[in-house]
């Protein structure tokens, strides 16, 4: 499988898809950084990283913590997609990649 491919793996039918879909966008679309140097950054494994990218696994509490504190995101944005949590430059570059109905979701009752 090639970068080009990796990159674009339709991740949506894996468990954490829409966790993987944020960071992804975040590293990639806000930060441009490759993962490895996005994590080294973090402080965290590129493999570990690569997972969550994927949505296999779920980013662990530490590790979004790491991601907080050095690159501004927000665990209620992680997680759950709220999009208010952010930092207002992060907040406004999310909305504008065309997520604006994004970040209320979680407060939906279920159906």
């Amino acid at each position: 499988m090639s970068k080009r491919q990796r990159h674009t793996l339709d991740v949506s039918k894996r468990p954490f898809a829409d966790i993987a879909a944020r960071l992804r966008w975040h590293r990639v679309e806000f930060e441009g950084l490759q993962q490895a140097e996005y994590a080294a950054k973090a402080g965290i494994g590129r493999t570990a990283l690569s997972n969550w990218e994927t949505g296999d696994k779920r980013v662990s509490i530490d590790a979004a913590m790491r991601l907080r504190l050095v690159y501004g995101t927000s665990l209620d944005w992680l997680y759950c997609g709220d999009a208010e949590s952010l930092p207002a430059s992060l907040r406004r570059a999310w909305r504008d990649a065309e997520h604006p109905d994004q970040g209320r979701d979680w407060l939906r009752p279920p159906p």
